[in-house]
């Protein structure tokens, strides 16, 4: 809070005590004034309705004198009326008798033999009996007279019939009353019936007789006998009023005083001279602390200033003020901005040394944790790829070691070493590629080329890996050709690569589609399958060195993450791009190549190749070896192989068959081995990992849940091998971990302790091993 604040809190907290008790006191002033006024309009409307009710007693005495006649007790009604007209009653106030029934009698104000209406006068004459006293009627329309009137009536019995005895009152009868000496002349005074209709009134003509009274007056006169309120005159004008009911007849009489005559609304000079003080001196107090308040308010913004300046760095100003202890405050800031400096200029210098060297920590560290993660996938994935083809070839060799070796069995062996080795051969090539390239030591050979060509180049390559993934090939050729200044061989591995990306992560009898065509100046490859897809947080970096999806177990792929970086790679050197799009895992996914268009090519212009549509698939079949349950020496074993490399596996069996005089039976996929499994009863199984269908992991949990293989030996063959392969391997329920490629007498050795099951049951019959 403010200065400029306490201070107008201290003139207010003097001066509201004193304003409060002077204007409290004007208050009640008012109040007793007001309450004088009231109480001079509520005795006036007691007088007056006073004045009315003797007026009705007085009528009550007469009537019931006049019902005492002899005459009305013999029913001679002519001497009645006579006494009735003679009886001193005035010019505004008749004599009417009704029977029981209500119906008029006599009525003195019409001339006598004046035939009177026969409908009777009031349907209340029957309460007027159940009541036996007197009642003052509310407005109505006399039937004779023809004006509006009200009615005192009796009940009276003569001569052993009831008659209702009423006297009627025009309604000028009690205008006299209301306007009696005493009551001012701009008061308004009125008398009104129980439906709050208006009776008589002192102002106005006599035509306001039967109009509605004011609806506030009519609503308070409803719940209370007497009281005060204030309305509106019929004139306008605002008014204190005041009601009272006229004894027990059921009117109400109301004395309204307009407020400018009670000289309520104006204020009195006590009250004006009152009023006057107390604003003097509440300005005088604002006043004075206003000047006080901007003498302090000044002094301390100097010292709120000399602290902002001293906040931002900048010494204060030596500027001085009215007050002593502000000035010694400047001075204290003076010295602490003085300090202040100085220390901030050192902890600027250190701190701007701390965050450079944390930043360089910092990148330092993320740099060596990337790179190093990056090291690791990469060596695990080349220690696999490096396995896989090494196990099938030291298989061979140690096959074509073996004495007595049919042609056949040699031949064999020999085709599954070149196999392997120009598998070697590609994995070390594509690594050269992309060290070449990533270092711009590849040189492009360009020529005009179409490049339809490529593609029938490229298709030829991967045929084989089609058949063998048993995969659907459909071809989108155009009829005209699509030029290109490019490197034919170059842009042949390009679409060779995608091609078997998408035949490695598509399953088995996938669909690939391969569709080529131009627009403007590009020409548009796409290579699209319904294979795994590509995840979400994976397709940014598809194209980035080793970048490849999740390494399971199970991956039956292969592969270094090499062949669609070398894509991106080899098309941006020839100046065109690739993009990857997939709509998640199971999606399938879609590589979109572009490159610039050689517009006039004469030189290779060639007769327009017809549209393909080529279909490659089905066209190698799985070569399975059927189980042999007989046969089996006595010291041999009946062995399952589970490997989905065909040449591991039967070069692996070839070998175990002429070496250990093994029964060896041999599959490619979990889903046989299970089936074939409680059939053949084997002695030993020898299981890889990476299968197809099932991970050699979830197998082997399999074949343990069988009671006849609780016992049996599991070993698992597999290029996984890493320590926390081999604990996943002991959790699984093998028995021993091999690393591929494994020594063949490693396996012979493990296969040597096994106890040959069946050795005293026929060959195939069921055991417990």
């Amino acid at each position: 809070m403010r200065i400029r604040a306490y201070l107008y809190l201290m003139a207010a907290a003097i001066m509201i005590p004193v304003v409060l008790f002077a204007g409290l006191a004007l208050r009640l002033l008012q109040q007793a004034e007001a309450d004088a006024a009231m109480a001079d309009i509520t005795h006036t409307a007691r007088r007056v309705a006073l004045l009315v009710q003797d007026e009705l007693a007085d009528t009550e005495v007469h009537l019931r004198a006049l019902a005492a006649s002899p005459a009305l007790a013999s029913g001679d009604l002519d001497a009645f009326r006579e006494e009735a007209v003679t009886t001193p009653h005035g010019t505004s106030t008749w004599i009417v008798l009704l029977d029981e029934g209500g119906r008029q009698l006599i009525n003195t104000v019409a001339p006598a033999g004046t035939p009177l209406p026969p409908e009777p006068v009031s349907p209340n004459v029957a309460s007027l009996f159940n009541r036996q006293r007197a009642v003052a009627t509310d407005l109505m329309p006399g039937r004779v007279s023809g004006r509006l009137m009200t009615y005192l009536a009796i009940p009276v019995q003569a001569g052993g019939r009831r008659y209702a005895l009423a006297a009627g009152f025009s309604n000028e009868h009690f205008r006299p009353h209301l306007g009696q000496d005493g009551v001012p002349a701009d008061w308004q005074v009125d008398l009104v019936d129980r439906k709050g209709k208006l009776i008589a009134s002192n102002l106005g003509s006599v035509e306001l007789v039967g109009q509605p009274a004011a609806p506030a007056l009519a609503e308070a006169a409803a719940g209370a006998a007497q009281g005060t309120l204030e309305l509106a005159l019929r004139r306008g004008e605002p008014a204190h009023a005041a009601w009272v009911q006229v004894g027990s007849w059921g009117w109400t009489l109301a004395v309204a005083a307009p407020l400018a005559g009670t000289g309520l609304a104006q204020a009195g000079p006590p009250r004006q001279l009152a009023g006057a003080v107390l604003l003097a001196a509440l300005a005088c107090a604002a006043l004075l602390a206003t000047w006080f308040a901007r003498m302090h308010a000044r002094s301390i913004g100097v010292a709120v200033d000399a602290a902002v300046a001293l906040g931002h760095g900048v010494l204060p100003d030596a500027r001085g003020s009215r007050i002593v202890e502000i000035d010694r405050l400047l001075d204290a800031l003076r010295q602490a901005g003085a300090e202040l400096r100085r220390a901030q200029a050192f902890r600027e210098h250190a701190g701007n040394e701390r965050q450079l060297l944390l930043e360089r920590e910092q990148q330092a560290r993320q740099m060596a944790e990337e790179e190093n993660r990056a090291k690791d996938q990469f060596l695990a994935m080349l220690g696999h790829e490096l396995r896989n083809p090494l196990a099938p070839i030291g298989t061979a060799a140690q096959l074509l070691k073996m004495p007595g070796l049919d042609v056949h069995r040699a031949r064999y062996a020999a085709d599954v070493i070149g196999r392997q080795i120009e598998h070697m051969n590609r994995l070390l090539s594509d690594m050269l590629d992309v060290s070449r390239v990533t270092r711009g030591l590849v040189t492009l050979n360009l020529d005009d080329i179409d490049l339809r060509a490529v593609v029938e180049r490229a298709v030829e390559q991967t045929r084989p890996l089609m058949e063998e993934c048993q995969h659907r090939l459909e071809l989108r050729l155009p009829k005209h050709p699509v030029l290109v200044r490019a490197d034919q061989t170059r842009l042949t591995q390009v679409v060779a690569n995608l091609l078997t990306n998408s035949a490695k992560y598509t399953p088995p009898r996938g669909h690939v589609q391969l569709s080529l065509g131009s627009g403007g100046d590009e020409a548009t490859l796409t290579v699209a399958d319904d294979g795994e897809g590509i995840a979400p947080e994976l397709l940014p970096r598809v194209f980035d060195l080793f970048s490849q999806g999740e390494r399971k177990p199970d991956r039956p792929q292969g592969g270094l993450g090499l062949g669609l970086a070398l894509v991106r790679s080899l098309v941006q050197l020839h100046g065109g791009s690739v993009d990857a799009s997939s709509p998640g895992r199971g999606g399938g996914s879609i590589f979109t190549v572009k490159l610039p268009l050689k517009v006039e090519l004469p030189a290779l212009s060639r007769a327009p190749l017809p549209a393909r549509s080529a279909e490659t698939g089905a066209g190698a079949q799985q070569h399975a070896f059927p189980p042999a349950l007989q046969g089996a020496s006595q010291s041999g074993l009946r062995i399952m192989l589970v490997d989905d490399n065909i040449d591991a596996a039967v070069s692996l069996s070839l070998l175990l068959e002429a070496a250990g005089d093994h029964l060896v039976s041999t599959y490619y996929d979990a889903a046989s081995a299970l089936e074939w499994a409680a059939f053949e009863r084997p002695d030993a199984f020898i299981l890889d990992i990476g299968l197809p269908d099932m991970n050699g992991y979830e197998l082997a949990r399999r074949l343990r849940a069988l009671p006849e293989f609780s016992g049996t030996l599991l070993i698992a063959l597999t290029g996984y091998g890493q320590l926390q392969d081999k604990v996943r391997a002991r959790e699984a329920g093998f028995d021993l971990h091999i690393a591929k490629p494994a020594e063949p007498e490693a396996i012979l050795a493990a296969l040597a302790g096994v106890r040959v099951a069946g050795a005293e049951h026929p060959a195939g019959a069921p055991t417990n091993a």
